[in-house]
């Protein structure tokens, strides 16, 4: 399962081989100073925007790869019902929105917050 981790001055979306091979798909970057919000959203299947581009879509189970809406493109790697990490980022040039699932095991309201704190932001 993809993992959110910071490296650096960088949040990087860590995915699995197969994260990969079927979001078509690498790990995706971004500038920690780009992050304008950290949620976690109730329902992430509902925090979807747009439709699918590039990647694999089945409905109710997964949703990876990029997505394309009004305003630019998001990069999801949700899994089922799974709690999921909404990071809002300030725009282009590449993404507006991360949501990545994370493990059952681990504390999605404390992920959250790590996030936003490496980002020197309050979460949302």
């Amino acid at each position: 399962m993809a993992q959110l981790l910071v490296e650096g001055d960088e949040l990087v979306v860590g995915l699995t081989r197969p994260e990969k091979f079927w979001g078509f798909h690498g790990n995706v970057r971004v500038p920690l100073a780009a992050v304008r919000s950290v949620s976690v959203p109730e329902y992430p299947l509902l925090a979807l925007r747009g439709w699918r581009m590039a990647g694999t879509g089945i409905p109710g189970r997964i949703v990876l790869g990029t997505r394309r809406h009004a305003d630019g493109y998001d990069f999801t790697a949700v899994h089922g019902q799974q709690r999921a990490v909404q990071v809002d980022l300030n725009g282009p040039p590449r993404w507006q929105r991360l949501l990545v699932s994370v493990p059952p095991d681990v504390d999605v309201e404390a992920e959250a917050d790590r996030i936003a704190a490496a980002a020197g932001i309050a979460r949302s």
